[in-house]
């Protein structure tokens, strides 16, 4: 049976991975802010300068209408005139070379005060609007600026603090953020899984309570139908483990009633054997069925222990079962220790019985060799390269007992079996474990 130990699952953590994704969703989309933040800075600028230059012209046409002999638009930086050659040398020299259209705006820099190393002082732009006329007339606007570099400054300082600040918050914003967005998403799941885990037989009939998400809920009513059909199973499966025990108890009480009339009556000795061997089979017979059904029942009792010595059993076994070497030329090699235990006769008999047949059905030839010291019993095979393969398997397919059944007995009791392959030889091996009463 399942320990009641809820053990570690494995897998990934939905909260920690939408986290880490949250987290990740935010730094890429801060890296290509900041990669486009100047390319849309420049492109601002740009049509600032335009917005500014355009509406210049516009205000010049404007006063125009209303005086012809209106000064052309001009400042400290701003210079305009009619043609390109009207405009200072130094400006018209810049732009000489482009082909000019309208409502175009064109750009020249240049650095000055530079060094030997080539650092500069500063950066002079000069940015030139054409804009064309009602007359027909295209009027050249320039605007000159100028960039100035102070290494050093508190101005940068203040600059670089700011940034490092905003940043440093905005990280932290992210990461509460995702913390918090996780953790709307992750507690409903974790509800859901904590009321899968009380779900059971009792309660499988309630409403599911509420997980605030469609999907949740959804999954909440289909576990709800899957434990209930389950649940269905189950009680049928008890059912019939109550009708077989009766129907199984009552022709091995009548058969052992018979056989205790047959033994009070006087007869030969030559019906003692026949007699005694029935017994014994009845005997076996109640006790596997008893095993078999406590196998069913995953809440019932272990079965009883007592004080017996195994190499009888292991002995009795081998007697039982001897007629399924048949002709074959196959001898038993016993290492068997006397001494006495604290166990489960039931489950016992099955593995003794169940393990020593397969050896006797399946060996072709050779020496068995079968073994009990210091609690492990121990059987080796001899199989032939041609059998090996069939070998293998037999525990699944001998008498309707398999190696499924051994290895859910032994964990039902706490033993280990174990198969091993050999290239001669098959060897199974289960370690027991008086101490240990049986596992619920």
């Amino acid at each position: 049976m399942v320990s009641k130990k809820a053990a570690r699952v494995r897998g990934r953590s939905i909260f920690r991975e939408l986290g880490i994704a949250f987290f990740l969703g935010v730094i890429l989309l801060l890296l290509v802010y900041t990669f486009l933040l100047p390319i849309f800075f420049v492109a601002g600028s740009d049509e600032s300068i335009i917005y500014l230059l355009e509406d210049l012209g516009e205000s010049y046409e404007e006063a125009v209408k209303a005086n012809p002999e209106a000064p052309l638009p001009e400042t400290y930086l701003i210079q305009s005139a009619f043609s390109l050659e009207a405009l200072p040398a130094e400006m018209s020299r810049r732009f000489k070379e482009e082909p000019l259209e309208p409502l175009e705006l064109y750009y020249d820099d240049e650095d000055r005060g530079c060094d030997a190393e080539g650092n500069c002082k500063e950066t002079y732009y000069l940015y030139l609007y054409i804009y064309p006329l009602e007359d027909g007339r295209n009027l050249y606007i320039t605007l000159e600026s100028t960039e100035e570099y102070l290494e050093g400054s508190e101005e940068d300082q203040v600059v670089l603090l700011a940034f490092a600040i905003v940043g440093i918050v905005n990280l932290l914003a992210t990461f509460v953020s995702a913390r918090i967005l996780s953790k709307r998403l992750i507690r409903p799941i974790q509800n859901l899984e904590n009321w899968a885990q009380s779900l059971n037989a009792e309660n499988v009939g309630e409403t599911p309570p509420n997980f605030r998400f469609r999907e949740l809920n959804n999954l909440a009513v289909k576990l709800t139908y899957t434990v209930s059909r389950i649940s269905e199973f189950v009680e049928r499966e008890q059912t019939f483990l109550r009708y077989a025990s009766h129907e199984l108890r009552t022709p091995i009480t009548v058969i052992a009633g018979n056989i205790a009339l047959l033994k009070s009556q006087e007869s030969g000795s030559e019906d003692t054997v026949p007699v005694e061997r029935i017994q014994r089979a009845n005997l076996n017979m109640r006790i596997i069925v008893e095993t078999l059904l406590w196998l069913g029942r995953e809440s019932s009792a272990p079965p009883r222990v007592e004080k017996l010595v195994p190499a009888k059993l292991i002995v009795g076994c081998i007697e039982e079962l001897s007629y399924l070497k048949g002709n074959k030329p196959l001898t038993e090699v016993l290492d068997l220790s006397e001494d006495e235990a604290e166990l489960p006769k039931a489950p016992l008999l099955i593995l003794f019985g169940n393990l020593i047949r397969n050896a006797f059905q399946h060996a072709q030839k050779g020496e068995i060799k079968i073994s009990y010291q210091n609690g492990v019993f121990e059987i080796e095979n001899p199989v032939s390269a041609g059998t090996k393969a069939d070998a293998t398997s037999v525990y699944e397919e001998s008498f309707g007992f398999g190696l499924s059944l051994c290895e859910r007995i032994a964990r039902r009791m706490g033993w280990d079996f174990t198969l091993e392959e050999q290239q001669d030889a098959i060897i199974t091996r289960l370690v027991l474990r008086p101490a240990d009463t049986g596992r619920e």
